[in-house]
C-alpha cells in the first residue's frame, strides 16, 4: 500500500482523496510491481482504497517511516554525490565539490502535533544535500522545544566526515558547533544574527570596511530585469570564542534594477570551521547561498506543486507520512536527473508507465 502510495504522488497526488483516484488509475504492471492483490473473479490487480491508505497513513510509525525513506534517499544520494564529486560538475566554481548539507525546519499548517496541545502544529527539521537537493535526514520535532535540540538527533546516522554543515543564525550555537566539527569531524558555515550579540560585533569588528573594490570575491546575475551583486570579505577567524573557528565573513547582496538603480541591500556575517587552505572566499559564499536551497528545492516545492500546507490532515501521522512520502518522490525524480518537476509530474500524470524508466534510472546511481 506503500508502494501505491508513492507511485501516486509521482503521479501528482497532492491528498489521500487524489492518491486513493491516482491509484485506480496506475497500470496493472505497476500494481503487480507494489504487490497488490488479485482479485478473484477478475484476475486482476486491485489498488488499495482511499479509506485504506489513509488509514494506513495514520497507523503507521511516521518517524520509523521517515528514518527508512531517509535511510534509503541517503545511500543513493551519497552514492550520486561521490560520483559527481569524482567526475567533477564542471561550472568552474570550486565550491561545487565541497559535500554540503543545509539543515532547517518546517512548520506543516493546518495539522495537530501527536502528543501536542491543540493549537501545536507539526514540525519537521530536515538535512538536505545542496547539489542534489535531496532530504537525507528528516525528523519531527517534540512539541515543547525546536530545531536547536534536535540537531545531534537530526545527524545521528550521517557520516559527517569531509561534510560541511550549512545553517541560518538560530543554529549559530557553540554547542552545535562544538558536536559538528569537534565531536562528529565535520564542518560547518552558520550565519550569525543578532541572537549571538558577542559574536557578531566581533565578527564585524575583525572584518575590513565593506568598501567597494575590497571584496574577496564577487558574483553578479542577471536574470528577469534584475541585476544581483554578491561581495564577500572573509578573514581568519582569530581570537574568536566559538569552537573550531576558522574564518569569519561578510556577505554583502545589492539588488538593481536593469537601469541600476539600487532596489535593496541585505548584510549578513557569519562563521564556519573551514580554514582559507580548504575553502576559498568564493566556496564560503557559495555554501551559504546554496544553503537556501532546502527552501526554494525543498520547503517550497512541497508547498507550492503537492500544496503540502492546504491539505488539512488535522491530527495523528498522516500528514507527517505524507511529507516523507513526497520526499521520496522527489528524491526519485532528481535521483533520475529531472528538475523540472512540476512539469515531470504532469509528464507521469498523463502516463503512468512513465514511472519504470523513473524508478529505474533513479535506482541505477548506485
Amino acid at each position: 500500500m506503500l508502494a501505491v502510495m508513492v507511485f501516486a504522488v509521482l503521479a501528482g497526488a497532492r491528498n489521500f482523496r487524489e492518491i486513493g483516484d491516482r491509484a485506480h488509475d496506475l497500470p496493472q504492471e505497476l500494481l503487480a510491481l507494489a504487490g497488490c492483490p488479485v482479485h478473484a473473479v477478475t484476475g486482476r490487480y486491485v489498488a488499495p482504497s482511499e479509506p485504506t491508505t489513509r488509514r494506513v497513513a495514520h497507523g503507521i510509525d511516521a518517524d520509523a517511516a521517515d528514518a527508512r525513506v531517509c535511510g534509503w534517499l541517503h545511500a543513493h544520494a551519497m552514492a550520486a554525490a561521490l560520483a559527481n564529486s569524482a567526475g567533477g560538475r564542471g561550472g568552474g566554481d570550486a565550491a561545487r565539490t565541497l559535500l554540503a548539507v543545509a539543515m532547517d525546519g518546517k512548520t506543516i499548517r493546518n495539522t495537530i502535533a501527536p502528543g501536542g496541545p491543540e493549537g501545536s502544529e507539526i514540525k519537521l527539521f530536515s538535512a538536505l544535500l545542496h547539489e542534489e537537493a535531496i532530504v537525507i535526514a528528516q525528523r519531527r520535532i517534540p512539541p515543547g522545544t525546536n530545531e536547536i535540540t534536535q540537531v545531534k538527533a537530526l545527524l545521528a546516522g550521517i557520516d559527517l566526515t569531509g561534510m560541511v554543515i550549512t545553517g541560518d543564525a538560530a543554529h549559530a550555537q557553540h554547542a552545535t558547533a562544538a558536536h559538528l566539527a569537534c565531536e562528529r569531524g565535520g564542518d560547518y558555515a552558520l550565519t550569525v544574527k543578532g541572537n549571538q550579540p558577542a559574536l557578531l560585533a566581533r565578527i564585524a569588528a575583525m572584518l575590513p570596511p565593506a568598501a567597494p573594490g575590497t571584496e574577496h570575491h564577487v558574483t553578479e546575475d542577471r536574470s528577469r530585469g534584475r541585476i544581483v551583486r554578491r561581495a564577500i570579505w572573509i578573514v581568519p577567524a582569530e581570537g574568536v570564542d566559538f569552537p573550531s573557528a576558522a574564518q569569519v565573513f561578510r556577505i554583502r547582496r545589492d539588488t538593481f534594477d536593469h537601469l541600476g538603480n539600487r532596489l535593496t541591500k541585505e548584510v549578513v556575517h557569519g562563521v564556519t570551521s573551514l580554514d582559507a587552505g580548504r575553502a576559498t572566499a568564493g566556496q564560503v559564499a557559495a555554501l551559504i547561498r546554496n544553503h537556501w536551497g532546502i527552501e526554494n528545492r525543498g520547503h517550497w516545492v512541497r508547498d507550492v506543486v503537492y500544496r503540502e500546507d492546504d491539505q488539512h490532515a488535522y491530527a495523528g501521522t498522516g500528514a507527517h507520512v505524507m511529507a516523507t512520502l513526497r520526499n521520496l518522490a522527489l528524491g526519485l525524480l532528481r535521483l533520475a536527473g529531472m528538475t523540472r518537476i512540476k512539469r515531470t509530474l504532469e509528464h507521469i500524470a498523463a502516463d503512468r508507465t512513465r514511472i519504470f524508466p523513473i524508478m529505474a534510472t533513479a535506482i541505477s546511481t548506485t
